[in-house]
């Protein structure tokens, strides 16, 4: 099957924004005549199926809000500004159009700002973690639906779309012990999300079904929590491999290892969570569960306009499986 010509892809060829592809397609004022054309005929030259963004006139524009912290998102260099391309090439492609509205440190600000373009949105994929109380403002003051993607809190009144974490991280731990691993590891901070605490009883499961014991002293913290600094402090004995709870992590353990003047994977193995490590060299290497970003923005979009349709339906939360994407970080034993 021949693959779907993506905004992001037209964007990239133009050196510009898939919003702004968006936007162009859909004849939203704010792009100049040149630029449309040049988005025009460029998708024409790509092999874009322009039959995704045709809509009978009488159809309802649906504009949805999409909420990122400004500390997640750096532009293309954050797995959260992945995760919102992927989002809003989703939206194109239901013939949604889309509105960033980036939370800044001024929360009080943000929610003014976010209340009064109530009208101008139908409703709001919050795309990354934000503070207890302040997602439960948004979700009583905001008109419309609202979707959170890729985390979640029990008690929130929305739907929501994760990333498989459990059965991620069984893949993974089950990964190593496939390959001959028995003393095994854990990085991540279970306090700072859900997520992190998903991986790591998917890891605990895996580990007990295989009869290998769970090390007190090899579940290392990420982060040193009073500071929120990056920070692993290693034991002084290592096991044979770890499972990282974020690619993230992974890249953390990796330079403290490798200032020690240790190698992975000839003195241990990584395997890390997420498949995104920007920036650092040692993301050609690192095995890791993918996310598959495309399919969870995908998820997210349609559960917005599934609420859109009917309100009283029961809330959801979806998790969206994938697979591991091997490198060289493993060694067999």
């Amino acid at each position: 099957m021949k693959k779907q010509v993506t905004m992001r892809e037209i964007a990239e060829a133009l050196n510009t924004s898939a919003v702004t592809v968006s936007n162009a397609m859909a004849g939203k004022k704010g792009v100049g005549e040149e630029l449309r054309r040049q988005v025009l005929e460029k998708a024409e030259e790509l092999g874009y199926d322009f039959a995704e963004t045709e809509k009978p006139a009488e159809e309802k524009v649906i504009t949805l809000g999409i909420i990122a912290s400004i500390q997640y998102m750096s532009e293309g260099s954050s797995f959260y500004w992945e995760m919102y391309q992927s989002t809003i090439d989703a939206a194109a492609r239901r013939n949604v159009l889309t509105m960033l509205k980036m939370l800044n440190w001024d929360e009080e600000a943000f929610l003014s700002s976010l209340l009064s373009s109530k009208n101008e949105t139908d409703g709001f994929i919050v795309i990354g973690r934000i503070g207890d109380e302040l997602m439960k403002r948004i979700l009583r003051s905001v008109k419309g639906p609202v979707v959170l993607l890729d985390f979640y809190r029990p008690g929130y009144r929305c739907d929501a779309v994760l990333s498989d974490n459990y059965t991620g991280a069984y893949r993974i731990t089950g990964y190593l012990i496939d390959r001959g691993h028995r003393d095994i590891g854990f990085v991540g901070t279970g306090r700072t999300s859900r997520n992190v605490v998903e991986r790591y009883y998917g890891f605990c499961r895996c580990m007990r079904e295989h009869g290998l014991p769970v090390v007190r002293e090899w579940l290392l913290e990420d982060r040193d929590l009073r500071t929120e600094t990056p920070r692993i402090a290693l034991p002084a004995k290592l096991p044979t491999a770890f499972v990282c709870s974020s690619d993230y992590s992974a890249g953390l353990l990796y330079n403290e290892l490798t200032g020690r003047g240790l190698r992975v994977p000839e003195d241990l193995s990584l395997i890390g969570y997420d498949d995104y490590l920007y920036g650092n060299a040692f993301s050609e290497k690192l095995t890791s569960y993918h996310v598959d970003m495309p399919e969870m923005a995908k998820e997210a979009v349609q559960m917005v306009l599934r609420r859109i349709r009917a309100p009283r339906r029961p809330y959801d939360v979806r998790y969206v499986d994938s697979h591991i994407t091997e490198r060289m970080s493993v060694r067999s034993i």
